[in-house]
């Protein structure tokens, strides 16, 4: 709080400053083992509210990302002494949000709450219970960190039982590892398709982690989405992600970590404005999507639609039993014909790639809302979405995939995504059902550890997500094959007392028999919430293809 000229008085204020830099020096001693990220929240946030008895601060979390590797510069910029200590250091560990009673109050380095925003938090309503106490290790014998994860919801959300416990999610912090990259030695560019073209033009997404602290600011601001006043259509939209607006989505692959980051930022962002009944509809204003299924869809045509409207814009929906299609018109005609009513087209077809070659005759976006047994790129985005709402991160968790894992697109999808995170994946199929061995090889290189089991019973101890598939009966050729295959892998109430108390149960609907209709009052099961993330994730993706953030 003091100038370099008062520091240098003949009687100068004590101290030095280091409220910029405490967290980050913190975050990298729990990276050098140093330190646990328990032994920060006990510090920061367990002990100080024990010890001056402060009350809960609903909906207010900072967001760090453990990877981000920077130079401390010669001077932070909110201190007023131009000055520190810690100039030069290297350290690994940044602040990305700090969410304040619902706001985004920072974002990767810039103040967005206006003067005045700050409250006396001992006006707020005392705790009614004593507050939190640190959790006994013994509890849990077989972790090293136990995370206090705070998901508070915003007042007008419906409560979600998953919030009426206090959650320490498990988690080990690993040693510092290197991804292995596919045999190929594809560069970790983003590669995106340009609609214009119908090619692939490779943007660099690479972030310089070693430059000045503004440096590592600006670039985390143009990665990094965010709505500055939502509800406030008179406030321009500055953020984007760079590599996706007007581009086609038909692949997972066509993301990266940072973008991922960015996309679920802004997704979070729609989601507490939906909440809060703000509106939105200024954002896709006078734009037009146009809904091309080939296939039934619920969870994912509706949510598209409702995602369009909820922003502003209209759609066209494309008939397939009343089209031209009838009349032998090909796929690639059809959506050359909609890009031109249009400004973004999702598509879902029955054969796998069909999506994918369709997008080189478009001009305009094309997103990929399923293509047979292939992707379901869009699916896989609310899954990890839906993962960090529910356990605050997805690093180092163990996530069981269950069911038809040969026609399932999701989970392929999902285990492609994954590979961004350091994750532990599980199979659990029927014979002849298992991960295709694409799927499988790329994870594998990628460096992900991969296991197999045959029961729920094995698996299900140690999982902090189970992702239950159904049998696809719409995939077999034979009655008797798929009757064979039903009825196996059921996740039963008396399954669910062998789990984690905390493990989150996914589905990517509709189910058939595969999950007991008693499990959907378990605090646990997160199907129902997972299904409505899709819209809001769906807001974020055609906000960000269409360039209005």
């Amino acid at each position: 709080p003091h100038t370099i000229e008062e520091k240098s008085a003949e009687k100068p204020p004590p101290g030095f400053p280091g409220l910029e830099t405490m967290l980050p020096l913190l975050l990298t001693a729990v990276n050098d083992g140093r330190l646990t990220i328990e032994d920060l929240v006990l510090r920061l946030h367990t002990n100080p509210r024990r010890i001056f008895n402060l009350p809960e601060q609903p909906d207010t979390y900072v967001e760090v990302d453990l990877d981000c590797k920077w130079t401390i510069p010669k001077a932070m910029p909110y201190s007023k002494s131009k000055w520190t200590p810690f100039a030069g250091m290297k350290v690994q560990g940044a602040v990305r949000r700090v969410v304040l009673r619902g706001e985004v109050a920072v974002i990767d380095g810039e103040v967005l709450a206006p003067p005045g925003q700050g409250l006396d938090v001992k006006s707020l309503p005392p705790p009614v219970s004593p507050p939190p106490q640190r959790p006994d290790p013994a509890a849990f014998p077989h972790l090293s960190v136990q995370i206090p994860i705070v998901n508070g919801l915003p007042t007008s959300e419906p409560p979600s039982p998953r919030k009426n416990v206090p959650f320490y999610a498990e988690k080990t912090v690993p040693a510092p590892r290197t991804p292995k990259l596919p045999d190929s030695g594809a560069p970790s560019a983003f590669v995106a398709e340009s609609p214009e073209h119908g090619s692939r033009e490779k943007t660099d997404v690479h972030r310089d982690f070693h430059a000045s602290h503004a440096e590592m600011l600006r670039s985390a601001q143009a990665s990094y989405p965010f709505v500055p006043v939502l509800g406030h259509p008179q406030q321009p939209l500055h953020h984007h992600i760079p590599g996706l607006t007007g581009h086609h989505v038909t692949s997972v692959s066509n993301f990266t970590r940072d973008q991922l980051s960015g996309l679920f930022n802004l997704a979070s962002n729609y989601k507490h404005a939906v909440l809060k009944d703000r509106q939105l509809d200024h954002v896709l204003k006078g734009k037009v999507l146009a809904s091309m299924f080939f296939e039934l869809s619920t969870r994912t045509s509706c949510s598209f639609t409702a995602a369009m409207q909820r922003l502003g814009g209209s759609v066209v929906h494309f008939n397939e039993t009343t089209s031209s299609t009838k009349k032998g018109e090909t796929l690639e005609d059809s959506v050359s014909m909609m890009a031109g009513y249009s400004d973004v087209i999702v598509i879902r077809h029955s054969t796998p790639g069909a999506v994918q070659n369709a997008s080189k005759t478009s001009r305009k976006p094309v997103i990929n809302a399923g293509d047979g047994v292939g992707e379901h790129p869009t699916q896989a985005l609310l899954d990890v979405f839906t993962i960090r709402e529910e356990i605050g991160t997805v690093k180092n968790l163990t996530v069981t995939m269950v069911g038809d894992l040969k026609n399932g697109r999701t989970v392929h999808s999902l285990a492609k995504l994954l590979t961004l995170y350091n994750v532990n994946l599980r199979y659990v199929a029927i014979e002849g059902l298992d991960m295709p061995a694409d799927i499988v090889e790329l994870v594998a290189s990628r460096g992900l550890s991969q296991e197999y089991f045959s029961t729920l019973e094995e698996a299900l101890p140690d999982t902090d997500v189970v992702y239950m598939t159904r049998i696809q009966k719409e995939r077999f050729t034979s009655l008797d094959d798929y009757n064979k295959a039903c009825n196996k892998l059921i996740l039963t109430p008396e399954l669910m007392t062998l789990a984690k108390k905390r493990m989150v149960v996914m589905h990517p609907l509709p189910r058939v028999f595969e999950i007991s209709p008693s499990i959907d009052t378990d605090p646990r099961a997160a199907y129902f919430r997972q299904a409505e993330n899709g819209m809001y994730v769906r807001m974020a993706l055609l906000a960000l293809v269409l360039g209005k953030c």
